[in-house]
């Protein structure tokens, strides 16, 4: 199970260039806890939960994330990757 997040983790860090750092950020807690809510990542990070939304969106967006479930139980899942 390490092998596969020490995975996880190289698709935060393979990012395009051009994707703001909060984004790697977000998609990093991501990684380290699927169940984490959208109000856990902006304290977390310091930020609104605006701009989280607006991260995960971009992250959706480019299939590198999905939401399983409901807003309240569900959970994230990371189904994308990013070409090297």
């Amino acid at each position: 199970m390490e092998d596969l997040h020490k995975d996880y983790t190289k698709i935060a860090q393979r990012l395009p260039k051009g994707y703001p750092k909060i984004t790697q950020s977000t998609l990093e807690l991501i990684i380290q806890n699927p169940n984490i809510t959208i109000k856990e990542l902006s304290e977390t990070l310091g930020l609104s939960e605006k701009t989280i939304k607006n991260r995960l969106a971009l992250l959706k967006k480019e299939g590198i994330i999905v939401r399983v479930g409901s807003k309240t139980s569900g959970y994230w899942e990371v189904v994308g990757y990013v070409e090297e």
